[in-house]
């Protein structure tokens, strides 16, 4: 598929840092803004997902918050405002540690687990209070 190439091709601008590994809990993910490339690229690749797959707009959040100026995050938001599911913070956390080797593997394991129509348009907003 098309869509997959291009993606990969993409992907390999954003690399992830060998040897990182990050958590996506209630806050998102928090860390050091050198080491959030990877995951900025790989959360909208989710999010788009989730809004295929809900059929409606799903929010990246980006925030630094009251942490030190170095520090950055993100975090998805459900179409009302809430956070994402156990299930999908558990894809996040699963994009966010695999190796460029296997994420596409890793998003049509997510694909096909959810069921997901790619024929169907997605929705992204994007927000920042940094």
């Amino acid at each position: 598929m098309a869509q997959f190439e291009e993606v990969s091709q993409k992907s390999k601008l954003h690399p992830k840092p060998e040897g990182l590994t990050l958590q996506y809990g209630t806050a998102g993910f928090r860390t050091q803004a050198k080491h959030l490339d990877h995951i900025m690229f790989r959360m909208g690749l989710l999010a788009t997902l989730r809004s295929k797959k809900t059929k409606s707009t799903i929010g990246v959040m980006v925030t630094a918050s009251h942490n030190p100026e170095e520090d950055n995050g993100v975090k998805l938001i459900d179409p009302m405002g809430e956070m994402v599911t156990a299930t999908w913070e558990g894809y996040a956390t699963q994009l966010a540690n695999a190796e460029q080797d296997s994420l596409l593997e890793e998003l049509k394991d997510i694909i096909e687990k959810e069921d997901i129509d790619m024929s169907e348009p997605a929705s992204v907003y994007v927000g920042k209070d940094t």
